[in-house]
């Protein structure tokens, strides 16, 4: 069982279900010492069409005017609780292009998540959910280690997201050479910038599907990118992710403590927030 969950969402993501206080009701429940509230950001409309943008649901998570007046004032009244240490944070996507935007946000929480979902690539979107090249592993590579090396993310969530797709010299969700020269940039980015990589429950709660060298594995987390970070210095933590309250302690955040058992982790329960 976790002792802390620091990835968590509510109704206003626009795609999870639960209000701020339900999430502290069950995190009390579950006998939790410390909960992180990190909502999504809002995402700037810029490198997308309009129908990209609905297409992935981007125009129900909260604005900025959500963010101040609905979701900043749930979690500080939930700070009040003396049963258990409650966090104010986001989840963001890193664009560099809106570097000013994420550090005014920083200044208003606790931490960030960097969750990279969208990135832009030579004028065009692109996104891990949908078939990666090795050359789109590198782009997304080289953008999620400028966005650690900003000093903005605590915590890096669903690092080998890029995985899930990838389609490379090998095969489908095959682990080849690019994929482990990307892994290995991120564990040393990681490091070097002090930002913890999440075990992501909510990947494991979407199942496994069979790679086309016949192994089944779970869409994320992925072995070959864990067995890299094993014996590493990189910090390590666990994350529900979780998008409905019962969520913090569903099945899947116990095969998420299980999956990281295989390896020898830096393991941390509890975050340490940078300044």
């Amino acid at each position: 069982m976790l002792k802390a969950n620091y990835h968590t969402h509510t109704y206003l993501c626009g795609h999870a279900t639960g209000d701020v206080c339900d999430y502290v009701n069950e995190a009390i429940r579950l006998g939790f010492k410390e909960l992180g509230m990190s909502d999504h950001a809002h995402t700037p409309e810029y490198f997308m069409t309009p129908d990209e943008y609905y297409h992935n649901y981007l125009q129900e998570i909260m604005t900025d005017s959500d963010f101040d007046n609905i979701y900043v004032p749930k979690v500080l009244e939930a700070k009040k609780n003396p049963n258990i240490k409650v966090f104010l944070g986001l989840e963001t996507e890193y664009f560099p292009e809106f570097k000013e935007y994420f550090y005014e946000l920083r200044k208003k929480v606790d931490y960030l998540i960097l969750g990279e979902h969208f990135f832009n690539y030579k004028g065009a979107n692109y996104s891990p959910y949908d078939p990666f090249t090795p050359r789109l592993a590198e782009v997304y590579t080289d953008i999620v280690i400028e966005g650690m090396a900003t000093g903005l993310y605590t915590i890096f969530a669903h690092p080998d997201l890029f995985l899930m797709n990838y389609n490379g010299e090998l095969g489908h969700r095959v682990f080849d050479k690019t994929a482990e020269v990307c892994t290995r940039r991120i564990i040393e980015a990681a490091i070097k910038y002090d930002v913890y990589l999440e075990i992501n429950a909510n990947g494991i709660a979407k199942g496994a599907r069979k790679t086309d060298d016949g192994k089944m594995q779970y869409l994320y987390p992925r072995e070959e990118f864990w067995k890299l970070v094993s014996g590493t210095k990189a910090k390590v933590v666990i994350g529900a992710d979780a998008h409905k309250p019962e969520a913090l302690g569903y099945e899947a955040v116990e095969k998420a403590i299980e999956f990281a058992k295989q390896f020898d982790l830096n393991m941390y329960d509890f975050v340490e927030f940078k300044k």
